[in-house]
């Protein structure tokens, strides 16, 4: 397997806004203007309205030292923080963030009050292994669409598995989870052997899974 690229690497902090500033001494405008000058982003609210928590107060397009955040947005219920790297290292931002808030911007912080956390990891990479074999009782069905669509279409298709998802049942999503997909990369021919995949676990785990299971279709 060889990485392609990290498409996104999301990180939450399940935290409610209200215990960031549990004594109310933090100034709303403030932190954020704080935030807009410490990692340079590109846009940030710019009216009342802007300030919405329900809907999230976002940051997009900034920097800290070598390292890039593509987003950080601002819930009731919590934070998220959107690199292209990993999500360690969007843990590693998010956390520095809120210590540094906690120092200088009167923000209450302690990696304790963090009870959960959830991740969104998706990359593209490729792989010579058959990593979306056809199951034996599915060959007809994929001979018989693959002939019926070049038949209505008078030209040649032929279509073969493009991916394969695992998910959590919605009656236990009390939080929802992303499903896990390994896919065919849209727009790109199948013979360049080029996959996406989405995980709802750590970009490093999500790695290691992928290597183990393109082992186990060798």
């Amino acid at each position: 397997m060889q990485l392609s690229a990290v498409l996104l690497a999301r990180v939450a902090f399940f935290v409610e806004s209200v215990d960031l500033n549990s004594h109310g001494q933090a100034f709303y405008p403030a932190v954020i203007r704080g935030l807009v000058e410490r990692y340079h982003f590109q846009s940030f609210p710019q009216k009342i309205e802007d300030y919405d928590e329900q809907k999230g107060v976002t940051l997009a397009v900034g920097t800290s030292g070598d390292r890039t955040i593509d987003k950080v947005v601002i819930y009731n219920w919590g934070l998220t923080i959107d690199t292209r790297s990993s999500t360690s290292e969007a843990e590693q931002l998010l956390d520095e963030a809120l210590m540094w808030g906690a120092a200088n911007l009167r923000l209450t912080y302690n990696r304790a009050m963090i009870k959960r956390k959830a991740y969104l990891s998706q990359i593209t990479f490729n792989s010579d292994a058959v990593l979306l074999p056809l199951n034996s009782d599915l060959g007809n069905i994929e001979k018989a669409v693959s002939e019926a669509v070049s038949s209505n279409l008078k030209l040649r298709y032929k279509f073969k598995p493009v991916g394969i998802m695992l998910g959590a049942d919605p009656e236990e999503q009390v939080i929802p989870v992303q499903r896990f997909s390994i896919e065919r990369r849209e727009r790109i021919a199948f013979s360049e052997n080029k996959y996406f995949s989405s995980a709802p676990i750590p970009t490093d785990l999500h790695l290691s899974l992928l290597a183990e299971y393109e082992r186990a279709t060798e």
